[in-house]
């Protein structure tokens, strides 16, 4: 009998979406009609603080203390213990059970989709023989559709057909439990892999040779609009993954990474009121790439980051060629300028950096770490690094910059006595006093309160899972 993880089948239910380059947006839109993606934020320019603007690193340290200890008490362990004993107890109670029926359902559904195309016969270079099945499979998931119930130690497939996938069970409290993959909308054909297995083997006694039988496909995915997938709790709403995918640029079945574009987002809503936004995932080969994300609670957002970044140097690659053995891709002139970051916490403070070119800025990283025992090659480089990046440190959403990171070189002896250079990271303040290496300024003297709390939270959230 083989035995399914259904607790990581529950999660890999759930994140489909994310696996999927997903997207989502709101409840009313009409249904498969991607929505307009939402744009990153853009870079501010930073102004410096007056006199009278510029805060010490310890008035620093007290509103960083401060916003770390409201974000954990707005993120408490307790907030997720009902999802917790659900999730341990379905783990505890059908991880034993036999999933024969899936297996053999699932298998059906792809033998189902393979049409064989023909056959390859050759030699390896042990002058061994080969032959290859050779297959092409549409994927689509309205082929792999279900419904299951999970009754006296197994999960039994429901006789008719269905339009949807569903799991059926109940919970710790005999509860009916659904968990749910639906699609909708237009579906864009994609060429994404190759697959090869290992069938069988003969051995001719003659010629003392062997012949090998493999099963090739070349697998093609029909990407849905929309996808939903839902867990209800005695028909409430527990979890909900909403994904919409925009490959509406496509011509044809081939992904150019160098070219071709999508969009995506993917919305993860819990029933405490807790929301995951990816709001826009975007790519244009040669062009751009960025990502939107916020995390809130009750309608308060909690934290969200922004990145973006002008993109070059992209070879010519279909997305099937990653699954090839001999897959060899030409890294030498990607690169990435104009990137921008930015993460907020609790609107309460923000972090924002821009680097002009990565390809240049890794250089100049490298060229300084070769020269680690010459004191004035090594600062020059990583000053001509620092030329790159521009990071800076905000409060309240202001304009104003409070810090800014920079690397700065720290002299370190071997055990034979040798000197030698690195850098590292360091908080730059504006009041003209002193500049701080992470861990002097983050210490678990100034920030104990925060650490303990820390801590302890973690240790809460650890207790969750068994």
């Amino acid at each position: 009998m083989k035995k399914f993880n259904f607790y990581n089948c529950m999660l890999a239910m759930m994140l489909a979406g994310t696996l999927s380059l997903s997207a989502c947006g709101d409840d009313n839109d009409e249904p498969g009609k991607p929505d307009t993606p939402e744009q990153p934020d853009q870079p501010i320019t930073p102004d410096q603080p007056s006199t009278g603007q510029a805060m010490s690193p310890t008035e620093q340290k007290e509103r960083m203390d401060a916003i770390a200890q409201a974000f954990m008490n707005m993120t408490p362990a307790s907030d997720f213990k009902s999802y917790s004993d659900l999730g341990n107890y379905m783990y505890d109670t059908y991880s034993d059970y036999n999933w024969d029926e899936v297996g053999d359902w699932a298998r059906n559904c792809w033998e189902s989709a393979r049409k064989e195309t023909g056959k390859t016969e050759g030699k390896d270079e042990w002058g061994d023989n080969y032959v290859y099945t050779d297959y092409s499979a549409l994927l689509l998931t309205s082929n792999f559709t279900g419904h299951f119930t999970a009754n006296n130690g197994k999960w039994v497939k429901e006789s008719g057909k269905a339009d949807d996938l569903q799991f059926t069970f109940t919970d710790q409290n005999a509860k009916k439990c659904v968990l749910k993959l639906e699609t909708s909308g237009n579906v864009k054909k994609v060429y994404a892999a190759n697959i090869t297995d290992w069938d069988d083997y003969d051995y001719n006694g003659t010629t003392g040779k062997y012949t090998d039988y493999y099963d090739r496909t070349k697998c093609t995915i029909g990407v849905p609009e929309n996808i939903v997938v839902t867990l209800t709790q005695n028909g409430t709403e527990l979890v909900k993954t909403t994904v919409k995918i925009d490959l509406a640029s496509l011509s044809g079945e081939n992904f150019d990474i160098s070219k071709n574009s999508f969009t995506a987002s993917t919305l993860v809503e819990l029933s405490n009121g807790y929301k995951f936004n990816d709001s826009q995932v975007a790519y244009t080969g040669n062009q751009k790439c960025s990502v939107v994300y916020s995390m809130s609670k009750g309608g308060t957002q909690l934290a969200s980051v922004s990145v973006a970044s002008d993109l070059s140097g992209i070879p010519s690659c279909n997305v099937e060629a990653f699954s090839r053995d001999d897959f060899n891709i030409n890294t030498d002139n990607i690169n990435g300028k104009n990137a921008f970051v930015k993460i907020d916490i609790m609107g309460k403070l923000q972090l924002q950096g821009t680097l002009k070119d990565a390809r240049k800025f890794a250089d100049y990283i490298d060229k300084a770490n070769d020269n680690d025992e010459n004191e004035n090659k090594f600062k020059q480089w990583m000053n001509s690094a620092n030329e790159q990046v521009d990071i800076n440190l905000f409060y309240d959403n202001s304009s104003v910059k409070q810090a800014a990171v920079q690397l700065e070189a720290f002299a370190e002896t071997e055990w034979g006595g040798n000197k030698y250079w690195e850098m590292e990271p360091v908080l730059v303040f504006f009041d003209g006093s002193s500049s701080s290496m992470f861990d002097v300024f983050f210490n678990d003297t100034d920030f104990k309160n925060t650490i303990n709390a820390f801590e302890a939270l973690i240790d809460k959230y650890e207790d969750l899972i068994k």
